[in-house]
């Protein structure tokens, strides 16, 4: 329901401003226009569903809702906050909300099933879309504190796991952390106020893969 809703909305208005959309055909965000029953709160939403590999073509284990309400992630003048390297102004309410009584998820776990040496943790859904788009499998938690034990064994058999928490202090406890718990971890200090979205944007494709010294 919500994915029909995507094309024309400001989800995909959104998307586009940060360089994302071509990968909206993979990961099917949507907008919360018309709201189901007990989803009224979260109109005006992007919808992040969490897709999941097993159990046939797109299976939904569970969506999240992202604030993008144009008094939230806009400036008086109508430019996104992120295009002018300011915060945007939730106030009163979280930037995002998951199902109630929903728990902490990996997400775009299909990126654990690729064929590949490597992978990449990121901090945050359209990050993860950011790096995995520059060719690196990626998978993205919900927060700092959102990791839990039995997602370590996910990481065990890749040759580097790279980590990159976003350019701030609870970035940097992130990759600190998760370094920690994962003999293959390779934390990535990214620069003050940047995130993996930020850098594509501004650098373009195959920027994040020189970064992570994968560039040939």
């Amino acid at each position: 329901m919500y994915q029909s809703q995507y094309r024309g909305s400001p989800a995909e208005e959104y998307l586009i401003a940060r360089g994302l959309d071509e990968g909206a055909g993979r990961w099917l965000p949507g907008f919360v226009g018309s709201a189901k029953t007990g989803h009224e709160k979260y109109r005006d939403h992007l919808v992040i569903p969490y897709l999941r590999p097993a159990g046939g073509l797109h299976k939904v284990a569970t969506v999240r809702f992202r604030c993008i309400r144009d008094e939230c992630v806009k400036d008086s003048d109508g430019t996104y906050f992120f295009l002018k390297n300011e915060k945007e102004q939730h106030q009163g309410h979280g930037k995002y909300q998951s199902l109630p009584g929903d728990h902490p998820r990996l997400y775009n776990t299909e990126a654990l099933i690729v064929s590949s040496p490597h992978v990449a943790i990121i901090e945050g859904e359209f990050s993860s879309w950011a790096v995995d788009l520059d060719g690196i499998p990626s998978v993205a938690l919900q927060g700092v504190s959102a990791w839990k034990d039995h997602f370590d064994r996910a990481f065990a058999g890749y040759e580097r796991v790279f980590i990159l928490g976003d350019g701030d202090e609870a970035g940097r406890k992130m990759t600190e952390k998760l370094a920690e718990r994962l003999p293959n971890g390779v934390p990535i200090e990214l620069p003050e106020g940047e995130d993996p979205d930020s850098l594509r944007r501004q650098f373009g494709d195959g920027f994040i893969r020189q970064l992570l010294g994968l560039e040939a």
